[in-house]
């Protein structure tokens, strides 16, 4: 029997309009701009498999898995964010980390055997990092989470609406800067209010 071919990784395609520089929006202390080409890997233990699962997840990528709700790890190029009970996704930049695409997901399906489910999303979600000192106003008049740094403050993540659209909230510095992720079908519609949200500060 012939043996097939490998399967090619598609052609990752922003899920936004053209942009006409680096960023979105550049304004004094305030920029919006797409993290593009992210991997992005939710993964689910299984029942009674949870502390198991997260040690695994731990071992094979180095960082410690969060495992109480609203935190996330991460090191300079991935992030590993409590998604819900159970629950985690991976967002990660091949180029950044210098993995080859899809080389994430099998190490991922590797660790965890059958501890849970691993499920490659790249496709389906888009990323947008809000940064400078008035990313957290922008945020402010967009979702109803307590942004004050006394409640979510870097390494704190939330998946709740913002702008009327569920959107993963992740702080990743005191700047601060927020990275948010949203379904690819709504990408346009939520960077058009997080850029109108930004308009006072042009």
């Amino acid at each position: 029997m012939p043996k097939s071919k490998p399967k090619e990784m598609p052609v990752r395609v922003s899920a936004l309009l053209p942009v006409d520089g680096e960023y979105i929006v550049d304004y004094p202390n305030l920029r919006l701009q797409e993290r593009k080409n992210l991997t992005a890997i939710q993964l689910l233990a299984y029942a009674g498999q949870y502390e198991t699962a997260a040690a695994a997840i731990s071992k094979a990528l180095g960082i410690d898995c969060p495992t109480t709700p609203g935190t996330c790890g991460f090191d300079n190029h991935t992030q590993l964010v409590w998604n819900g009970p159970n629950s985690w996704m991976v967002i990660t930049s091949d180029e950044e980390s210098g993995r080859k695409p899809g080389e994430l997901l099998e190490t991922l399906k590797k660790a965890v055997g059958e501890l849970a489910a691993v499920v490659d999303q790249s496709h389906g979600r888009c990323g947008l990092r809000l940064s400078g000192s008035h990313a957290r106003t922008v945020m402010a008049k967009n979702c109803a989470i307590d942004l004050h740094p006394g409640a979510f403050k870097t390494g704190n993540c939330a998946l709740t609406p913002v702008a009327h659209m569920s959107v993963l909230v992740v702080q990743i510095d005191d700047t601060p800067s927020y990275d948010l992720f949203v379904a690819r079908s709504l990408a346009r519609s939520f960077a058009h209010a997080i850029e109108h949200a930004c308009k006072e500060f042009a």
